[in-house]
């Protein structure tokens, strides 16, 4: 029907125009108190100031760019007329002890000012996984400048937080690398910390319209300053970022949906903020696939196999609890693994996912397969550990 070149050129114009629509996802590095640290940064083309924030954390051993590709962000905040960051964690992970990440966040929220002229009092925070738990250390520690939060497959429970604070979390109950019951036990603090009701309502399925739908949503309401928390469930999902509308929900429409109702001034007066949020038009279908324990380096095809989220609490069957050295009950001092001349040794504490102190271990950092021997030698089990100096934090899976 068409020729070569005229059929070239049809495409490149519809590429243009496409391009005349839409943002474009741009790399940016700024100086958190002399450390270079780089994001990912979406914001529609041509966007307002006063806008809202969302930070979106990856998960540990991933990247921006995989957070980027598995929410899908472009098309819901292209609708909604909001800005998108995706940090990249230092080591592909998030420092949940100090204040490291918790500078770089507050970094992004002013440069973001800078660049968009954003709206301060609507930033929100999400992530995946080990993302997912520095949005609860996010909500405790900067509750006056983050107006809610939306973790998706990684828990935290309240500490410190100076207000209620609007959290929607989602999870799939077969989710073998962060435990689904452990992880709602603990969201579940949240409730009389925010002073909500006790009593909660469930919508399965959700949404209701749609009677196939594998998820469903508890909501407990009657909070301090009109909060909610909300546990959006989705049935026989693994540890992934779900974006399977077929059958559940689109993760990034629900969280915008969700959080867009708040500011730091409270509850958001819906006729003050007209954009219309639905699912985005483009139906082509999107499987985010689940994480593999393989990592494979990107080829020239642009494919690329990120590795599995090692953020892992899988806790002995017999007792539900992550099992501290049997013969003693507490973790040992194991014997030091020598790695060569100048390897570090430093006394650690250890905790589990949920926050709780173990003991200690004497270990060589820089050395995973070490390091998860070393645990295993000092009598922890299966599971993800945090181990914490007075300098730095970090997680060491391991496999019995």
């Amino acid at each position: 029907m068409f020729g070569k070149n005229k059929l070239k050129n049809i495409l490149v114009s519809s590429s243009i125009a496409l391009m005349g629509l839409t943002g474009v996802a741009v790399a940016d590095n700024i100086n958190v108190n002399g450390t270079s640290r780089n994001m990912l940064v979406y914001a529609p083309k041509n966007i307002e100031k006063n806008r809202p924030l969302i930070i979106q954390m990856h998960g540990y051993n991933q990247d921006a760019a995989y957070q980027k590709n598995a929410a899908k962000w472009e098309p819901v905040a292209d609708t909604g007329r909001f800005v998108v960051v995706f940090p990249n964690g230092q080591n592909k992970a998030w420092d949940t002890g100090g204040d490291k990440d918790l500078n770089f966040i507050k970094a992004i929220i002013n440069e973001m000012n800078s660049k968009y002229g954003i709206d301060k009092k609507r930033v929100y925070v999400s992530g995946f996984s080990m993302g997912g738990m520095m949005s609860y250390v996010v909500a405790n520690k900067m509750s006056d400048q983050i107006a809610a939060i939306a973790p998706v497959s990684g828990g935290g429970g309240p500490s410190s937080a100076k207000r209620a604070m609007p959290i929607m979390h989602t999870h799939g109950t077969t989710d073998d690398v962060v435990n689904y019951n452990n992880t709602v036990n603990t969201l579940k603090s949240w409730v009389p910390f925010n002073k909500c009701s006790s009593n909660s309502k469930v919508t399965k399925p959700y949404p209701a319209s749609k009677p196939g739908s594998a998820a469903s949503l508890e909501v407990w309401s009657g909070c301090s300053d009109g909060v909610e928390i909300r546990l959006l469930t989705i049935a026989g999902k693994g540890h992934w970022y779900s974006m399977d509308e077929a059958v559940s929900v689109n993760t990034s429409v629900e969280i915008w949906n969700f959080v867009k109702q708040y500011s730091l001034d409270g509850p958001i007066n819906k006729s003050t903020d007209t954009t219309k949020t639905e699912t985005p038009k483009d139906t082509s279908k999107t499987v985010t696939p689940k994480d593999t324990s393989k990592t494979t380096t990107p080829a020239d095809t642009g494919k690329t196999v990120t590795p599995k989220d090692t953020s892992k609490t899988v806790t002995p069957a017999d007792t539900g609890k992550v099992v501290a050295p049997a013969d003693t009950g507490k973790a040992g001092i194991a014997t030091n693994l020598r790695l060569g001349v100048g390897a570090a040794e430093t006394l650690f504490s250890v905790y589990n996912l949920v926050g709780k102190r173990l003991g200690f271990i004497e270990i060589i950092e820089n050395d995973v397969p070490n390091m998860s021997k070393t645990m295993k030698n000092a009598g922890f089990g299966k599971g993800v550990y945090i181990l914490r100096s007075k300098k730095r934090s970090f997680m060491v899976p391991v496999d019995r």
